[in-house]
């Protein structure tokens, strides 16, 4: 029976001709097979509006072959790719490899050597026949020991393979073509037609040379190939070897222009028609070839979609548009983010590995956890696992409480997390630890268990409808659960840290599948058997598109040539690359039926120049006037007149200043938020301080109180473990001496006791997650606190310390708050140490840090605390105030700066700087003066008057503590 070829150049009507034939047998339920799964899809809608419903089947080649071993009676279990990579893994570590021996130990090695093997299985080479090819050439020359080494990996592959009971895909093909050589008439007379391919493997052409000559099947097939264009230089080689097994006249088609539409058929059918030839008259485009060009990726996608976004408003419908990219994978993420953005619908595969799906991160996370020495965030990743948690709040909660314990293991947030869940045992963590001991099956069973656990949460007990990103985690949780079952199966032993490494990298196809009403992105071959209304041919740079040529990891095309020449062992070579491109952009440009844009890069992402693609030129020898519409890497935001999207629009006005400015908030209204305000009378002068620098960050760290997810700032911690220590060290040394001033007779005690409440107090303060810097810091401290102590002994005066860590208005058993000038306000708060001497008082704050302030400066940082402490031991211990000082615990700078009584100079003695003495009526007029200033904090802050202070945060030196709260436009 015949094998008839059809041939001609894009838009010839080859598709017509398949067609028709393949519709006049349709009684005979005839075999259509398209390259690509759109292609079936798209296929069987178009011969479904033809009304050809029944008895139609459109089918892959990988169908077809499958659809042959069925009727040739041949069956296999075929392995899943991770089944072979092991297999392959295997075999390689099972060999004494020498030559090959350092490259073995790549990570790439394995994959390498799969596609080799397929390679040589689709070109039909058994392990015998290569490894003879391989000593002949090499004969015992000086690749003589390379060449057997790649060919036993070959042969030892399908000794591994043939153990196992399997046969891989390719092998799993060339079978069934044997089974059906053997056994011919089971095809019986199903006619075959083939169309929209432009390549073919030997495999492939093997099975219609046996489906036609052998089985007796009536085969036509369509190929793109006119004699003797450039463009069609790399088909040649296919055309030559379907001719040799064609038993009819091949068809060949003129070319012709009816399936453009009237507007576009001159400039459209004139670059089908003189692409690449060597003269051709330039003609005007009119507008149909639109060229695009953008400095960097994201660029590019951007005017990419503001063209595909202008189609759609003037009533293309989106499954009529396809943008072509040679590789869409390296675009997929920007794509997404625009196309989305811009409300495009749009289908793209693509695929990710395992670890980087939702699904992925939690069920490796858990296996780090049970397994392996999983951190916290490993624990933290399992627990935030789509239906895992209904309140999120709680993984929050346990990421702040692991940071502030410095918990870095999953073991120890764990501990964290059953300490306050006692009835919240994470037992699928022991399950997976007792079943990596037990072994694979064990743990891979185990596994298996928890991933599907992980998918069904979300989902139990409701008759959910899939979609979006949940579709993405069933096509993982598919994966996952078909490369579990195939190792399950093959029975090879894995540690648990094997294990994690091929599902981490387990690539898992996720993406739109190709629908009617949406964009396609995709390579050229994707769309090479349709025809749509618009095309974008992206990415038209050297080295993209025409892709660079890619060496073959083990064989050489020079090495292949002289395996062929001195053996007769012919296997596919590379060196038509740029041939194969050409014809890929040839396909791409030909596919438009009205417009057809062209779009390329001038620059990368860092500005750097990028050279265009060549085949930019080729068109450019047509056309006339064809000016690029461009997008420059400093156009940050579209032009107002230019802005695809309304949301584009609103930014095109911000960046140009025409925005309108909301007016600024008032502060706070909600009535019982006020109330509340209203009823307490104690306020802690830290807070007033707070309040007095800036109004939001006061509401935020002392209202709301967001769950810190850091521990505290190690300045903070480091002087409540100062101040913890000096208390401790004063007290002691009061016990051993009776008295607490330091001296140089008793300043060896008083550093024994600091060093030993060092020691002792150091469990309570985290001062940094790292043990390394935790050292260090409690080695700082040590010196910074010796060094008090030391100027403490040189000091003079007659005052003593009195108290430490006198507290008031803090409940318990602290002392009442101190009422201030205003009734129902009050202060409250905790004096760090209080010096005494015939009824004065001295109130010292220590200051962990080098920041101490002098009394001029008071009212202009909003300093209170030093002044609302001496008014609270005045009226709290009826002892007259002698002074308030900041007293700095670092720094070369020892003595303290504040506000000191003239009055008591010598009393005082010479540690005080004579700028901060001032007069008894000055003293009293600072404490009048803070005591008014706290009272009329008071008020503001009752009445909500909450709003950005730029001039008195940190917000002008970079240090906003919440930016995006405040948001204060200057």
């Amino acid at each position: 029976m015949p094998l008839q070829l059809v041939i001609g150049p894009a838009n010839s009507g080859k598709a017509g001709v398949v067609l028709d034939a393949y519709r006049a047998r349709l009684d005979e339920e005839p075999i259509l097979v398209v390259p690509s799964l759109e292609d079936v899809e798209h296929t069987q809608r178009e011969l479904a509006d033809g009304g050809a419903v029944f008895g139609t089947r459109v089918l892959r080649f990988k169908w077809l072959f499958q659809e042959i071993a069925s009727r040739a009676g041949f069956r296999a279990r075929v392995a899943s790719e991770v089944q072979r990579e092991l297999i392959v893994e295997d075999a390689v570590r099972s060999l004494d490899l020498h030559t090959l021996l350092r490259s073995s130990r790549r990570p790439g090695f394995v994959r390498a050597t799969v596609r080799l093997v397929a390679e040589l299985e689709r070109s039909m080479v058994e392990p015998a026949r290569f490894t003879q090819a391989l000593r002949d050439w090499a004969a015992a020359g000086p690749r003589a020991g390379y060449a057997s080494e790649v060919a036993a990996i070959y042969s030892r592959y399908r000794q591994r393979l043939d153990e196992a009971g399997l046969c891989d895909v390719e092998l799993s093909q060339w079978r069934a073509l044997d089974a059906l050589r053997r056994e011919a008439p089971a095809w019986g007379d199903t006619p075959v037609f083939v169309y929209g391919f432009d390549d073919f493997t030997p495999l492939e052409l093997d099975a219609l040379e046996t489906l036609s000559r052998i089985a007796g099947a009536d085969v036509m097939v369509s190929l793109p190939y006119e004699r003797g264009r450039v463009a069609f230089k790399a088909v040649a080689k296919v055309f030559e070897d379907l001719s040799a097994i064609a038993t009819e006249p091949v068809v060949e088609l003129p070319p012709v222009s009816d399936h453009y539409a009237a507007e576009s058929r001159d400039a459209l059918h004139h670059l089908e028609r003189s692409l690449f030839a060597d003269s051709a008259r330039k003609r005007k485009h009119g507008g149909v070839l639109r060229l695009l060009a953008a400095g960097g990726e994201r660029a590019e996608v951007e005017l990419v979609a503001a063209e595909v976004l202008g189609l759609l408003r003037s009533g293309t419908q989106p499954g009529d548009v396809a943008v072509v990219y040679r590789d869409p994978s390296r675009y997929a993420s920007v794509v997404e983010q625009v196309f989305d953005a811009y409300g495009i619908p749009f289908s793209l595969e693509r695929r990710l590995p395992f670890r980087q799906t939702a699904l992925g991160r939690a069920a490796l996370a858990l296996l780090r956890c049970g397994a392996l020495d999983g951190s916290e965030t490993d624990l933290l990743a399992y627990l935030r696992a789509p239906g895992k948690l209904r309140n999120q709040g709680l993984a929050d909660w346990l990421e702040s409480k692991a940071r502030q314990e410095a918990a870095r293991s999953a073991a120890a947030a764990r501990e964290l997390w059953e300490q306050a869940h006692e009835d919240w045992k994470l037992d699928e963590i022991d399950r997976l630890a007792r079943a990596a001991k037990a072994g694979t099956a064990e743990l891979i069973a185990e596994l298996g268990a928890q991933i599907e656990r992980l998918f069904s949460a979300p989902y139990r007990r409701a008759a959910h409808v899939l979609s979006g990103a949940e579709v993405e985690d069933a096509r993982a949780f598919a994966a996952a659960s078909e490369a579990l079952e195939g190792l399950a199966k093959l029975g090879t032993r894995l540690d648990p840290r094997r294990l994690h490494e091929i599902l981490a990298e387990l690539p898992v196809r996720l993406g739109e599948r190709p629908q009617p009403d949406r964009v396609l992105v995709a390579t050229p071959e994707r769309i090479r058997a349709r025809r749509f209304d618009s095309v974008f041919v992206c990415g038209l740079e050297e080295g993209e598109f025409p892709r660079g040529r890619v060496p073959e990891p083990f064989l050489s095309d020079d090495d292949r040539r002289g395996i062929a020449t001195a053996t007769g062992l012919v296997l596919p070579v590379r060196e038509d690359e740029l041939d194969r491109e050409r014809h890929f952009f040839y396909v791409a440009a030909s596919r438009a039926e009205r417009s057809l844009f062209l779009s390329t890069r001038f620059s990368d992402e860092e500005g750097n120049p990028q050279p265009s693609s060549f085949f930019l030129e080729d068109v450019r020898d047509l056309f006339t006037d064809i000016e690029p519409r461009r997008r420059s890497l400093s156009d940050i935001v579209w032009s107002p007149e230019h802005a695809p999207t309304e949301v584009e629009f609103e930014r095109a006005l911000a960046a140009a200043g025409d925005r309108f400015l909301p007016p600024v908030p008032a502060g706070l209204t909600a009535e019982a938020l006020l109330e509340r305000f209203r009823e307490q009378e104690a306020f802690s002068a830290s807070a007033l301080e707070t309040f007095a620098d800036c109004p939001v960050r006061w509401f935020v760290d002392r209202q709301l109180h967001p769950l810190a997810l850091e521990p505290d700032p190690e300045q903070m911690v480091r002087g409540s473990y100062a101040h913890e220590v000096l208390e401790a060290t004063f007290s002691g040394l009061r016990e051993e001496t009776g008295s607490a001033r330091i001296t140089r007779d008793n300043l060896a005690d008083a550093e024994r006791l600091m060093r030993t409440a060092l020691r002792e107090k150091q469990s309570s303060f985290l001062l940094s997650p790292s043990q390394t810097r935790v050292r260090a810091a409690v080695r700082r401290l040590e010196f910074d606190l010796l060094a008090y102590l030391r100027h403490e002994a040189q000091r003079d005066g007659v005052f003593e310390p009195e108290r430490f860590e006198l507290r008031f208005g803090l409940g318990d058993d602290s002392l009442p708050p101190v009422p201030l000038e205003r009734e129902g306000i009050s202060v409250r708060g905790m004096i760090d140490r209080i010096d005494t001497w015939n009824g004065w008082a001295l109130v010292r704050d220590y200051k962990s840090g080098r920041s101490v302030y002098r009394v001029a400066d008071w009212r202009e940082k909003n300093r209170l605390q030093a002044a609302l402490y001496m008014i609270a031991v005045r009226e709290l211990l009826g002892l007259k105030p002698a002074g308030g000082v900041y007293v700095p615990l670092a720094g070369s700078e020892r003595r303290p700066r504040g506000l000191v009584s003239d009055e008591l100079r010598e009393e005082l003695g010479s540690d005080f700087f004579d700028n901060d003495f001032q007069s008894p009526g000055e003293v009293e007029e600072r404490l009048r003066e803070a005591s008014e200033t706290a009272c009329q904090l008071v008020t503001r802050l009752r009445g909500g008057d909450v709003h950005p202070c730029p001039d008195t945060c940190k917000w002008s030196s970079g240090g906003c503590q919440h930016p995006t709260i405040c948001r204060h436009e200057e």
